[in-house]
């Protein structure tokens, strides 16, 4: 196609589509029956792409391929009968195959339309996602304003192939990656996401409140942990404080939003910043729940009293290790001891916790493992996740991994260009899969298992929402030792349990 060939009429508007892909795909080594009872979450980023799209007096439309439980296929239909002029689509690298199918889809129904893709995957291997003759145009970094420019110039019957922030399939085939678009430093003109065009109520996970909402109150992040993708910007920006409790009151008034996540990487960055938000809650008399992230270092009582009075109900922070050793090769740039710390406090002021853990990291003994999962039943968590360490592109922890010969060559670029495969764990000289697989099912089992857990659990149980969350709880915990459990691995010392 021609990047000139689809003119809007003149009289009709340009439309827009935009659609989620269904996250069943990338839940490993989840079953996709744990995948659904863990939840489903709204598309953030979709949604604030298409309120922004909106308010520039485009028409646009939003599919959950998710929430509505319907697969490319079933949606032919609906994209050939809403007849867009462009289709914007948002891929993880473990989510790539299905977005592949996706644009497929959509080329079968709509082919004149524009294809957009955007996300993580394609601020890595932009050129390489572009070999998939499905996708016209890769959005690198930031979306508002190169997604804004696009559909402009698709609306004038303009050349789109040198939008900035962009890399681009050409006519012949060829693609070509643009100079990169400099860095909004002003989100705060960027509208709240569109939730009128999501059901609210239908998003559901076993450990929040329903219905919830999700949200972002800062870009970036200024830490290079060595597992994670620094695929955006280190510099943060923040959100006003006034734009986001307005968001706030807005989902709680209009679609009755009893928990709202934050997905911010640190939202308790700037002592003062969590003073004016929990303040400002307060004054309005605004009565949800909410949930952050946190890093540890980060954690002080004064900070989590004032959060606890706004309305906070649990942080969630990664942990990852169980010695010092190895929380310096991850280059985590915190200790035990402030691990200990940041729980104790937020355990003694009523605030729920989870702690996220790596099961095998490059330089990880056995002992440093077990050590791993002692600790994290000692930190009088709540909920804990156990991870088998994934060697994700764009990390020091993947480059490592390439060096030493643990993956052969440049596996994600291989598996963007091929469309998926099975994913590699991390198998280094000490861990085959099947070990860290194992070591995984055993630290679910220790620490779930645990009669001091269940008794906390059970005793702070109030209502029946709460006995439903750990009623789900179980079944997935369940799940998880079905997905893992396949054959002994008797090395591992935890008897029958020991399986892959």
């Amino acid at each position: 196609m021609q990047p000139t060939d689809f003119i809007v009429k003149n009289g009709s508007q340009t439309r827009v589509q935009f659609i989620k892909y269904h996250e069943a795909a990338d839940q490993q080594p989840l079953s996709k029956k744990a995948a659904e009872k863990l939840g489903i979450f709204p598309s953030l980023a979709l949604a604030s792409l298409a309120a922004w799209i909106r308010q520039n007096n485009f028409d646009v439309d939003f599919i959950d391929l998710h929430v509505e439980n319907i697969y490319p296929k079933d949606a032919v239909g609906r994209v050939r009968d809403y007849d867009p002029h462009v289709v914007a689509l948002t891929a993880k690298t473990l989510g790539w195959p299905a977005v592949i199918e996706i644009a497929q889809m959509v080329r079968e129904a709509a082919p004149n339309a524009v294809v957009v893709v955007g996300g993580p995957q394609l601020s890595i291997y932009p050129e390489e996602s572009l070999s998939w003759e499905c996708f016209d145009i890769a959005v690198i970094g930031d979306g508002e304003e190169t997604l804004l420019e696009i559909c402009e110039r698709v609306k004038s019957g303009s050349d789109w192939t040198d939008v900035l922030g962009t890399c681009v399939r050409l006519p012949d085939g060829s693609v070509r990656k643009n100079p990169a678009r400099p860095l909004s430093k002003n989100i705060n003109k960027y509208p709240m996401a569109a939730w009128d065009l999501m059901t609210v109520k239908n998003y559901h996970c076993l450990t929040l409140l329903k219905p919830f909402a999700t949200m972002v109150t800062t870009r970036g992040c200024p830490w290079h942990c060595g597992y994670c993708s620094q695929v955006y910007s280190e510099k943060l920006r923040f959100r006003d404080v006034g734009l986001v409790v307005d968001e706030m009151e807005y989902l709680v008034k209009q679609h009755g939003v009893k928990e709202i996540v934050f997905f911010d990487a640190t939202f308790t960055i700037g002592k003062k910043r969590m003073r004016h938000f929990s303040n400002e809650i307060l004054r309005r008399n605004l009565k949800v729940k909410f949930n952050i992230r946190a890093r540890v270092d980060t954690i002080d009582r004064e900070v989590v009293r004032l959060l606890k009075r706004a309305g906070l109900r649990s942080i969630h922070m990664g942990v990852e290790a169980g010695t010092d050793r190895v929380l310096k090769i991850m280059n985590k740039q915190i200790t035990l001891e402030q691990t200990r710390n940041a729980f104790r406090i937020c355990r003694e002021e009523g605030v729920d916790t989870r702690g996220y853990f790596m099961v095998g990291y490059y330089d990880a003994a056995p002992q440093d493992v077990e050590d791993m999962i002692e600790f994290a039943c000692s930190l009088g968590l709540d909920w804990a996740s156990f991870s088998v360490a994934t060697a994700l592109p764009a990390t020091d922890l993947y480059r490592i991994a390439q060096e030493r010969g643990y993956v052969d060559g440049d596996f994600w670029k291989d598996y963007t260009i091929n469309g998926g495969g099975n994913i590699p764990q991390l198998e280094t000289e000490t861990f085959t899969a099947e070990q860290l697989r194992a070591y995984r099912t055993k630290a679910y089992m220790k620490f779930y298992l645990r009669p001091d857990l269940i008794r906390r659990k059970l005793s702070k149980s109030e209502g029946r929402e709460e006995l439903l969350e750990m009623a789900g709880g179980a079944q997935v915990l369940g799940e998880i030792i079905k997905s893992s459990v396949r054959r002994a691995i008797p090395s591992v010392g935890i008897g029958k349990w020991a399986t892959v």
